[in-house]
């Protein structure tokens, strides 16, 4: 059985603190400048114009993957990619290059947030299908991580329709635009075999 699909439909939640923290204030908003935090609440404001996030996945059965070990006794395979588009990226390089870093921090610290959630929202997604499917899923990993070769990267595009999210991948197996990433979660027929806790 094989299922495929895009995701557009997105929330995001921001959590200020995180972001302060996520651009090397230590003590978070208790100690940061007025003026980090009137930037913060600036940048918030910016995201619903900066943003565009997607997902294109596909289910596959074990057979029809590359016979790599990582997907040794799945009964299937999600593969996936997310991204939150070219746009807020884009305007990091811009604060950069006219001389405001810190701008271009806090952009970047609320992209990578963005991705975290997105990534978070497509995987209780696919946990949720193989569930459905009385299969029982694995942690997500992505290529380069776990034995899972950077280079498996062509397979996964292979097998994934990512440039309807408008996503590449360049000679060195590096997602464009930047701010994206791949995975897969394999569904195995025994709760034995993953190492996942659930409810997500």
């Amino acid at each position: 059985m094989k299922a495929q699909g895009i995701l557009k439909d997105f929330t995001f939640r921001w959590n200020q603190e995180k972001i302060c923290v996520r651009v090397g204030s230590r003590g978070g908003l208790r100690t940061a400048a007025p003026s980090l935090r009137e930037l913060l609440h600036q940048t918030e404001g910016m995201m619903p114009v900066l943003l565009r996030p997607q997902a294109a996945y596909t289910i596959i059965d074990r057979d029809e993957t590359n016979g790599h070990p990582v997907f040794d006794k799945a009964v299937q395979v999600a593969l996936g990619v997310v991204t939150i588009g070219p746009a807020l990226e884009t305007e990091v390089e811009r604060a950069f290059r006219d001389g405001d870093p810190l701008q271009g921090l806090v952009l970047d610290a609320f992209g990578t947030e963005a991705i975290v959630q997105t990534f978070r929202q497509v995987e209780q997604r696919i946990v949720d299908e193989a569930l459905d499917r009385d299969l029982w899923p694995s942690k997500r990993f992505s290529p380069g991580y776990k034995g899972w070769p950077l280079e498996e990267q062509r397979f996964l595009f292979s097998r994934v329709d990512a440039a309807a999210i408008g996503v590449k991948l360049n000679d060195s197996c590096m997602m464009i635009p930047r701010k994206s990433n791949s995975f897969r979660i394999n569904f195995y027929p025994d709760r034995t075999l993953t190492t996942r806790r659930l409810p997500l």
